[in-house]
């Protein structure tokens, strides 16, 4: 086959799309532990998920911490203006090239070299200085770690947010409550995370989005880090 109508082909915005679900079914078999659902992020939830994140002032640095297949980055780049940066650390290095991929049909290398950086690395042993970014981005599964690691991963959000910076996550809606009901070895570990995770909403929490066009449904959390916000 001539070489330009397969890459023609490969750029087909629904080949890509098929290519993405299938990358996506790979590495969920191949890692359950790091992939939280058969199914990448819906651009409903994409949208949730970047909306609290361009309030007019700017620019802004933002960080996003397990990016999947790239949904919500391309959503975020999307929204992104002059001067902002993002800088994406994701652990699985197929879903990071995955990532990388789609950006650059998207938008092309120019501006993804200009203001995006892609890491492949453990979140928490990444050392980043404090006080970097003032939007966080989170689509890390919580509820396949174990508590204290859920507890680790929101110190070192907070640690590198910016006075009043924004961290955005998200969980699917009933999912904990069932596996609770379902899988009665692991009830003491599923309570621990709820504390966990309410501790976090309850003591930066400020404001819920429930996103019902995504399967399953989610609830998109808004955090916020108390202080003023940084002079840009």
């Amino acid at each position: 086959m001539d070489s330009s109508l397969i890459t023609k082909l490969l750029s087909n915005p629904l080949v890509e799309s098929m290519a993405h679900f299938f990358g996506f079914q790979r590495e969920y078999w191949r890692n359950r532990e790091q992939t939280g659902s058969v199914k990448a992020s819906s651009p409903g939830l994409a949208r949730a998920m970047v909306a609290p994140f361009w309030d007019g002032s700017c620019p802004q640095h933002v960080l996003e911490v397990g990016s999947g297949t790239g949904a919500i980055s391309a959503r975020i780049f999307r929204q992104m203006q002059a001067g902002d940066k993002l800088t994406i650390v994701e652990i699985n290095r197929n879903f990071l090239a995955m990532t990388r991929r789609k950006m650059l049909q998207s938008f092309g290398d120019h501006a993804i070299a200009e203001q995006v950086s892609l890491i492949n690395a453990d979140f928490l042993h990444k050392p980043m200085p404090a006080d970097s970014f003032s939007r966080i981005c989170c689509s890390l599964p919580f509820n396949n770690f174990a508590p204290q690691m859920i507890g680790e991963l929101f110190h070192e959000m907070v640690r590198v947010c910016q006075p009043g910076g924004i961290i955005v996550f998200y969980e699917y809606i009933l999912l904990r409550r069932m596996r609770y009901w379902l899988s009665l070895g692991l009830r003491k570990d599923l309570k621990e995370i709820e504390s966990v995770l309410s501790g976090q909403i309850q003591q930066y929490g400020i404001e819920r989005i429930p996103v019902f066009a995504n399967a399953p449904p989610a609830m998109v959390f808004v955090l916020r880090k108390p202080g003023v916000p940084m002079q840009q």
